[in-house]
């Protein structure tokens, strides 16, 4: 491939990014500004509400993120109160992670509307077309993990 043909390959790459990434943040901007929350708490809300005993390190290693990031939106959901945190009996150091009525509720309302709103995208391109486009952007991010591992590597290693 020519640094010509690469550079194009890279300028449609940044054009489908910036507009997926708008379209899909346009899509969950208005329920998550009308309960105060960011994209990052809903989803944490949302992993609350569908695991039975998650910490705060559980959903720091699903997300791939550090600890500390995933404190501080806990904290702004605490101050919300749309979070609460019970000791487990075994451990008193591990907190698990519920939500209140107010979280509940919030975490329902959120998730109906961004659901109402993609159901409207699965019937305009239909579930095989958004099957697709699902599978290529796993395998894409399953590849471009694998290359960020090898490139962590040291040459010893390989």
């Amino acid at each position: 491939m020519t640094n010509a043909d690469l550079s194009k390959l890279l300028n449609n790459y940044f054009e489908a990014y910036q507009n997926t990434t708008k379209i899909m943040a346009d899509l969950v901007a208005w329920p998550l500004s009308q309960n105060k929350l960011s994209f990052e708490q809903f989803l944490i809300l949302r992993r609350i509400a569908t695991t039975d005993a998650v910490t705060l390190n559980d959903i720091a290693v699903q997300r791939q993120v550090t600890c500390s990031a995933i404190s501080r939106q806990i904290k702004a959901l605490l101050a919300q109160h749309y979070v609460f945190q019970v000791p487990d009996p075994q451990d008193r150091r591990r907190l698990y992670l519920h939500l209140t009525e107010a979280g509940q509720r919030v975490e329902v309302v959120v998730n109906s509307a961004i659901t109402d709103h993609f159901d409207k995208w699965v019937d305009r391109l239909g579930e095989s077309q958004i099957n697709e486009a699902l599978k290529m952007m796993e395998t894409i991010s399953d590849q471009v993990m694998k290359l960020g591992q090898t490139d962590n590597e040291s040459p010893h290693d390989r």
